[in-house]
């Protein structure tokens, strides 16, 4: 399931999937804006079958904080 949220970050920011680590944030994601952050969010919506709150899209600022978010959404193997 790592593989999986890493390959919708990379894919969202058109990095490659090995470079994504737990720590990046809009800080290391020069792409990370807030246009693409709503993309992201629908991309973990579609790819994930969840909803996110406003709430939690706003916590959702670097990669550990997604998987945060996933693992209180009940996502499995995050």
């Amino acid at each position: 399931m790592q593989d999986k949220l890493y390959k919708v970050i990379a894919y969202t920011f058109g990095l490659p999937v090995e470079s994504i680590t737990d720590e990046h944030s809009p800080n290391q994601i020069k792409n990370w804006d807030s246009l693409s952050h709503i993309n992201l969010m629908l991309a973990l919506e579609a790819e994930f079958s969840i909803t996110l709150s406003p709430d939690e899209a706003a916590e959702m600022l670097s990669v550990g904080l997604i998987r945060k978010v996933l693992r209180d959404k009940r996502v499995a193997s995050i």
